[in-house]
């Protein structure tokens, strides 16, 4: 997460733990998730061993000609624990993940069509970059991938430091799995709050079986 003036190193990176969570909401789909990372071995702020874990839950509908009336709801849980390590160079950070995810749909009608259905076990990886360009702007990207339902997420950010506490900035996703395709594109910004950051987004998102709409976001970190 990118400091903003007013934080400093020590009160944000130094510790060896960090709490994230978000709400995510589109037209047909809502997801909550929460998680924590841990460094055992030394401060967050330099190379070394991570340990993380996150679940999370959620909604959503999608279209499909196997159920009566062409549209099919289903509720979402996952989890997942994830061991990797933290590499800098300069102001790159660049962090590997693999371990180990479950993922469990149930749907409310039943569709042959869906295999993203029951519970699924699987092997995911995660690579995360972290490039501060200058004192006032950021650049972001992460991959992800799992067996557990076939999904494949890519994102990337740029922000820019647009007051010593706040910062603006653009997102861009885009995700697949066995079901279907989704992208966005939005803006957000990012206020630090008590030693907190609070970030809250919006833009448009495009789905391959859903309706497009506008989406928004609201996460919080939190280091310890």
């Amino acid at each position: 997460m990118p400091v903003l003036a007013g934080e400093t190193a020590d009160n944000t990176h130094l510790q060896r733990y960090y709490f994230f969570s978000g709400i995510d909401v589109a037209r047909d789909t809502s997801y909550g998730w929460a998680g924590a990372a841990w460094a055992p071995f030394g401060p967050m702020d330099r190379e070394g061993l991570r340990l993380r874990a996150q679940a999370g839950g959620g909604g959503y509908r999608y279209r499909t000609n196997a159920v009566p009336g062409g549209w099919n709801s289903a509720t979402k849980i996952e989890g997942e624990v994830l061991a990797g390590w933290q590499f800098l160079r300069g102001p790159h950070a660049l962090a590997l993940y693999a371990g180990v995810n479950v993922t469990d749909n149930r749907l409310d009608q039943p569709d042959p069509s869906n295999r993203d259905q029951g519970t699924q076990f699987g092997i995911k990886g995660v690579a995360e970059w972290f490039y501060r360009i200058d004192d006032t702007w950021i650049w972001t990207a992460s991959l992800g991938g799992s067996t557990a339902d076939g999904t494949a997420v890519a994102r990337a950010t740029l922000s820019r430091r647009v007051h010593e506490r706040a910062a603006l900035g653009t997102e861009a996703q885009a995700s697949t799995d066995w079901l279907e395709q989704h992208a966005g594109a939005g803006l957000f910004i990012e206020v630090p709050l008590a030693g907190r950051q609070w970030r809250v987004a919006g833009g448009w998102r495009w789905s391959s079986d859903s309706d497009d709409g506008p989406y928004g976001t609201v996460s919080y970190y939190a280091p310890f």
